[in-house]
């Protein structure tokens, strides 16, 4: 986890610029995967490129050829770069991409550590990757502490998990049933034009 020390004396809903936070982590802050954020650790590349065409980030330790020394990032490099690349996740466009992207891409939520009811069912806080979350910062101060976890999940095995409040649930829910209030209309529309071909059909 990350250098808890360095959160102590931190505010309960912000981590110092001085922080440091591991590659897991870091790329969970980045909304990206851990493979993305060690591409973007290489050095430009022969044709002049950085990896993703994103500028090279770099860590404040580790990450040196045959070190086993964790890869660390301090947040606030982690912030800079986040302002200066505020385009859309990955994790946003799976989440906008349809009811194939709400059952099939998973995503990274805040949880609880543990389960509080029987059966084991995860209990949810929130979109780990929405950075639009005014709690957003608080929670990775929770995280970073091992308070709560993140796990990956699709939108659709979220929606049907247990969460630690009703509005929040509700509101992630509501994506969902409208895509398959979609795709039931789309269904049934069709059911219907296939009904009206056939009775406009000429009979033998």
């Amino acid at each position: 986890m990350a250098q808890l020390d360095e959160f102590k004396g931190a505010e309960a809903d912000a981590l110092p610029d001085t922080a440091t936070l591991p590659a897991e982590l870091a790329a969970l802050y980045l909304c990206m995967s851990p493979a993305q954020l060690a591409d973007l650790r290489k050095s430009k590349r022969p044709e002049g490129r950085g990896g993703n065409g994103l500028s090279v980030i770099r860590p404040v330790e580790g990450g040196s050829a045959g070190s086993k020394d964790p890869v660390l990032y301090t947040l606030g490099t982690l912030r800079e770069f986040a302002k200066a690349h505020p385009a859309p996740s990955a994790f946003d466009t799976a989440l906008n991409s349809g009811l194939l992207g709400w059952v099939s891409v998973k995503l990274p939520f805040f949880a609880e550590c543990e389960p509080r009811i029987k059966r084991g069912k995860r209990v949810l806080i929130g979109g780990a990757w929405d950075r639009s979350d005014p709690l957003r910062e608080q929670r990775f101060v929770a995280l970073a502490k091992g308070r709560i976890r993140f796990t990956s999940l699709t939108c659709a095995e979220a929606a049907a998990s247990l969460w630690a409040d009703v509005a929040s649930h509700a509101a992630f829910a509501e994506k969902g049933l409208a895509l398959l209030k979609g795709e039931t209309q789309a269904i049934e529309a069709s059911l219907a034009a296939t009904g009206q071909l056939a009775a406009a059909s000429p009979q033998d």
